[in-house]
């Protein structure tokens, strides 16, 4: 007998193909390198100068000299004439101790300079004549007064119109100083810094003392570093504000405060 063949299985032996899986490599694309642009730095444009004053556009001219030096001289050879023929040489404090002949004090004058002539036995210690001429050399000495008050007054005016527009022009000239200085002019920087104290408010040495500065001086005596004395008075009545009195008077010396106060309460 024929011997039968092994039947093979009918499920053969399935054999996966395990294909290696290609991994995804993203590989990004080099950009192209940006050109450099050389682009040239942009310069600050100044502004145009402006003066903040504006401009001085008026032309001014000279006073004629020969005309000036003969008033001048005029005045002045007046001056002398009158100094020959009147009272006139009074020093300050005299001057405040005379009686001014105004309105009302003119007014008496006058008035008794009429009683006078006709009650004559009351002038007994004085010249009615003196009065009289005093009277009338008061109206002169007057008229002359108000024509040289009106001259000064011209004169003046005329000062003043020139100290304004050359005042005007001065300030022109700083503010343009000024802005070139800010601009870096190493000219102006210099002429700026020689003008400047001109705008500058010098400190009052007679004011009254802020709070501040107590407060600096008082620390410095308590410290030590100072040497002086801080005064307050006061006065408050019930109406009125009150008054108050300060004194401030510290200043720096190598003493110390401290140790003179120790040898005050040992003494």
């Amino acid at each position: 007998m024929a011997k039968k063949k092994p039947a093979a299985s009918k499920k053969a032996a399935t054999t996966k193909k395990t294909t290696p899986t290609k991994k995804k490599t993203s590989v990004k694309q080099a950009k192209p390198a940006a050109k450099k642009q050389t682009t040239a730095k942009k310069t600050k444009i100044e502004p145009p100068i402006i003066a903040d004053s504006g401009t001085h556009e008026k032309q001014i001219a000279p006073l004629p000299p020969a005309h000036m030096n003969n008033i001048k001289t005029s005045i002045e050879r007046l001056m002398e004439d009158f100094m020959h023929i009147s009272d006139n040489n009074l020093t300050a404090l005299q001057r405040r101790r005379k009686v001014g002949a105004g309105i009302r004090n003119y007014g008496f004058i006058d008035k008794v300079s009429d009683l006078a002539d006709a009650n004559p036995k009351f002038a007994q210690f004085f010249e009615i004549a003196d009065l009289k001429n005093c009277i009338r050399n008061i109206e002169m000495c007057r008229e002359i007064v108000i024509l040289l008050q009106a001259f000064t007054r011209m004169v003046s005016n005329s000062m003043m119109v020139y100290s304004d527009d050359a005042y005007t022009m001065a300030l022109i000239y700083y503010n343009l100083v000024k802005e070139m200085s800010r601009r870096g002019d190493p000219e102006a920087m210099e002429i700026f810094r020689a003008l400047q104290p001109f705008f500058r408010r010098p400190k009052r040495t007679t004011a009254e003392p802020t709070a501040k500065e107590l407060e600096r001086d008082l620390h410095s005596l308590l410290h030590g570093k100072k040497d002086g004395k801080i005064v307050v008075e006061s006065i408050a009545p019930k109406k009125t504000g009150g008054v108050r009195k300060v004194v401030d008077d510290v200043h720096k010396s190598k003493t110390m405060v401290k140790e003179t106060a120790e040898i005050e309460e040992t003494n």
